[in-house]
């Protein structure tokens, strides 16, 4: 391969390249294909062995999809613990993605994970430990506990750990109660763990959905949680877990300074359990004093009103980051309110719901918020629109996302420009033609008007970011749940 195939028609050898390179391309690669490339030529076998290719590692698991019944299905693929055996010393971030329930016994997973306690010095552990737990779940079967407690003795045993993050988790009581079996626990019996500098609880990523009604820790076992790790510069949870008390800990002065403080808002109506908290101004300014330029990074995950979210929105509160999913509620009160209260900080916007429809809000925000150079959008907006936002930033825009399908071109209703009992009606050139044939015409020239404007448009916002840029199809989006096996 690296002779005559290296090489390209210009006669370009593509076989000098440094052997780094090769292992930046290989990173792009799915596992079989890294390996059917590997087995090509010495050097891309060398690359395919360089360490830094595998210092980010993702193992899947699959469990059983209910907790209930009679059906076992848990699958550990056998080249998982090939790859720790292997390359297991290279890997310093790792994530467990254990798909379904843990009703059963894994069997090798204990070697797995035993196999992984010997070869890996990680930094950055994530588990996504089966379906977040809600109340349906207790219906059923409590997790297995023999396949918690390896990853539970992993976590109490880890010394190199900076980064925790923990997606999913069983919550069952049972489960919880068993110090075997309790990962935060774990991670505060050992010592090592003390400089922990990165916490996630219950975070997610994801731009859609997640469990509407997890079981989570409560505010009272959170503040404890938080308060034993005091090195901690980025925490991730959600408003459930959170109260005035949480802040006052993250203010007080022996601790490290926090720089970013991301927040799940998971609200549910007339539920005790998923109010929004009430966190006062001061509480904000007495955190934004002790940890100096700390930004907090705010997802909306259901439907809520701005009375209720002001609860937390308080005007010391520093919010830089603010994302609505897509079942979420954004209207143009909102976008005003994030406006007026925090157009000096924002510097990322993000709503993906499709029914939106604050066009005009959303131009005076990115006009008054001078920062704010990452934009994605998915509701209704017409072409102009979308050059004005485009021309405000032009070439600064960091992220300019739009969705391709609620783009739009304003034009005249043609139904409405005849009566409806009309039958002829006068054309453009003087003459009468019939009602439907005159309808059918203008359509069409509208249609393809439509699409010259479109055009036009994509030429214009391209103009002002200086690349080539287009809208984002609806087909093109990604999934973005890590849980799929």
């Amino acid at each position: 391969m690296m002779t005559d195939s290296s090489s390209d028609q210009d006669g370009r050898d593509f076989s000098y390249l440094p052997t780094i390179a090769w292992v930046n391309i290989l990173d792009h690669l799915n596992l079989n294909d890294k390996y059917r490339v590997s087995t090509t030529c010495s050097k891309l076998n060398e690359a395919f062995n360089h360490p830094t290719l595998w210092r980010k590692m993702t193992l899947f698991i699959m469990g059983n999809m209910e907790n209930y019944g009679l059906h076992s299905q848990v699958m550990i693929p056998a080249q998982n613990i090939k790859l720790v055996k292997r390359f297991g010393k290279y890997f310093q971030n790792l994530t467990f993605v254990i798909s379904g329930h843990l009703n059963e016994d894994f069997g090798d997973w204990n070697d797995l994970v035993e196999e992984v306690t010997k070869q890996c010095r990680l930094e950055t552990l994530t588990l996504y430990v089966g379906i977040v737990t809600s109340m349906r779940h207790f219906s059923g079967y409590r997790s297995c506990g023999r396949n918690l407690i390896p990853l539970v003795n992993f976590v109490k045993n880890a010394f190199r750990l900076k980064n925790l993050n923990i997606i999913s988790w069983p919550m069952f009581p049972r489960n919880l109660q068993n110090h075997d079996e309790n990962i935060f626990e774990a991670a505060m019996v050992n010592i090592k763990l003390k400089d922990l500098e990165n916490l996630s609880l219950f975070w997610s990523n994801t731009n859609s959905w997640t469990e509407r009604q997890p079981i989570l820790l409560s505010p009272n076992e959170t503040v404890v949680l938080v308060n034993h790790f005091s090195n901690l510069k980025h925490l991730a949870l959600r408003s459930p877990m959170m109260d005035e008390n949480m802040l006052n800990v993250l203010s007080q002065r022996q601790r490290s300074t926090l720089q970013r403080l991301r927040i799940l808002v998971n609200y549910i109506s007339n539920d005790p359990d998923f109010e929004i908290p009430e966190i006062s101004d001061m509480a904000w300014e007495n955190f934004c004093l002790k940890n100096v330029g700390v930004q907090v990074e705010l997802t909306i995950m259901s439907r809520v009103s701005l009375v209720e979210l002001s609860n937390l929105l308080k005007p010391a509160c520093p919010v830089y980051v603010t994302k609505f999913m897509a079942y979420s509620r954004c209207d143009g009160n909102v976008v005003q309110y994030l406006t007026d209260k925090y157009k000096k900080t924002l510097t990322c916007f993000e709503s993906f719901g499709e029914d939106s429809c604050f066009e005009k809000e959303l131009v005076n925000m990115v006009e008054k918020s001078p920062n704010l150079l990452k934009l994605v959008y998915r509701g209704n907006i017409n072409c102009q629109n979308v050059e004005c936002l485009a021309a405000l930033r032009s070439r600064s825009w960091v992220t300019f996302d739009i969705l391709r399908e609620n783009i739009y071109v304003e034009e005249n209703n043609i139904e409405n420009r005849y009566d409806e009992n009309e039958v002829i009606a006068k054309g453009p050139d003087g003459t009468y033609v019939l009602v439907a044939m005159l309808k059918f015409h203008q359509k069409e020239q509208s249609r393809l008007c439509k699409e010259a404007r479109e055009d036009e448009m994509i030429d214009n916002v391209s103009s002002h970011l200086g690349r080539k840029w287009f809208p984002t199809s609806r087909k093109s989006t990604k999934l973005d749940t890590p849980l799929i096996v």
